[in-house]
């Protein structure tokens, strides 16, 4: 039996995963906001609290889905040491749950989540980092599994970076297309123009490298378009994004 602490984006998808678990049902949901717990564990069938000494000592694993800066201040609260217990977190050690669990682990999953869609069906790699051994790691496994199919054991440093790679590529490139946005919304454009070379680029990425999917004014190194385009640019930030974006596509080492 799981007990999930939290009730954010990855709480709301793995309440949503886990929702008709028969081999790991959630039966305990923890929020600071008891209406935030209480629309989980209504997804579950489970209990919601909020107030941590309440956790049940008789749950086997807890799974920790709270914002980075909230471990310091649940951690200490807690009111027994925790038989089995997870982070989801893509930056926090494990070792911060050292002191407080018989048994730790993280079970990170790189997907970006949005707690009011129905994320049942969404694609999630799970990045896994223990210190279980034999049976206790099998049951690790066993629990990631039913949450992904699609499962990596990775060490501290490579979730560390794959993390800071993730945010290049998705908070960054969204940034990018808030960006867009903005243009075409002032030029009385529709976004929507845009989803289909979005939608190829990703695809294009699926089969090759970036760098031989880049393309564009300055990967052909057209500088007459580039600085055309810098110019129509009124928002001086802007164009500052522009020349750095352009710069780095031309560097030899981000074409390698």
């Amino acid at each position: 039996m799981i007990t999930l602490i939290g009730s954010g984006n990855v709480a709301t998808w793995i309440a949503q995963r886990l929702q008709h678990s028969e081999h790991f049902p959630i039966t305990q949901v923890y929020s600071r906001k008891l209406e935030n717990a209480q629309r989980l564990a209504d997804l579950c069938g489970a209990q919601a609290i909020d107030d941590i000494k309440d956790l049940r000592p008789d749950n086997q694993i807890f799974i920790f889905a709270l914002a980075d800066k909230a471990y310091d201040e649940i951690l200490p609260k807690l009111p027994f040491r925790l038989p089995a217990a997870f982070l989801t977190s893509g930056t926090v050690s494990c070792q911060c749950l050292k002191d407080y669990a018989y048994h730790y682990g993280v079970i990170y999953p790189l997907q970006t989540f949005t707690k009011t869609q129905d994320m049942r069906s969404l694609e999630v790699p799970l990045c896994l980092e223990s210190d279980f051994a034999g049976e206790r790691k099998m049951l690790m496994w066993e629990l990631a599994r039913e949450l992904s199919p699609t499962c990596y054991e990775v060490s501290e440093a490579q979730r560390a970076k794959m993390h800071v790679a993730a945010v290049f590529a998705c908070n960054f490139s969204n940034a990018m297309y808030q960006i867009a946005y903005k243009l075409l919304k002032e030029n009385g454009l529709p976004f929507e123009i845009l989803l289909p070379v979005l939608r190829q680029t990703v695809e294009k990425v699926s089969q090759m490298r970036p760098a031989e999917a880049q393309t564009g004014p300055a990967v052909r190194g057209d500088v007459n378009v580039m600085r055309a385009q810098m110019d129509s640019l009124e928002d001086e930030r802007m164009r500052e994004i522009y020349r750095i974006m352009s710069e780095l596509i031309q560097n030899e080492e981000c074409r390698m």
